[in-house]
């Protein structure tokens, strides 16, 4: 059998016929080629440069794939978890900041709402910074 060359460019694979794509595409994938160039590029090129995707983020393409609302979700929900009613304190340069839990999970400092621990710290400081890092949310090791 005789090894195929791989297509250098993009415009390369996209000049080949589309049985010699479906061809490429069989390869590396179980799945039916429906015309996904940009994904036959990709794998071209971790062909090529002799880079293997774990199966870890395979699953994970998989995942979102199947539900990308779900994952999405999940992507954007706080890492802390702070009941409606809490109050956080925070003394800086002197000075005692407390903010307020709100029920819609935003945050009350000084009579203004934040949607974000991140913006309250920048308010406070005048400078962007993660705001659990700042409030001593996160539970990373030192």
């Amino acid at each position: 059998m005789r090894k195929r060359e791989l297509p250098k460019t993009m415009d390369v694979l996209k000049a080949l016929p589309y049985s010699e794509r479906a061809k490429l595409w069989a390869r590396h994938s179980p799945h039916p080629f429906n015309g996904q160039l940009r994904a036959l590029w990709y794998y071209l090129q971790c062909k090529s440069s002799h880079i293997h995707l774990e199966t870890k983020y395979l699953n994970k393409l998989k995942k979102y794939k199947a539900n990308p609302a779900e994952c999405a979700s999940v992507v954007y929900q706080h890492r802390y978890n702070l009941s409606p009613g809490s109050t956080i304190t925070r003394t800086f340069r002197g000075i005692d900041h407390k903010i307020l839990v709100q029920e819609d999970k935003t945050f009350l400092y000084n009579d203004k709402i934040f949607t974000t621990l991140s913006a309250v710290a920048k308010e406070i400081t005048g400078i962007k910074i993660s705001g659990p890092d700042f409030f001593g949310l996160n539970k990373r090791k030192k």
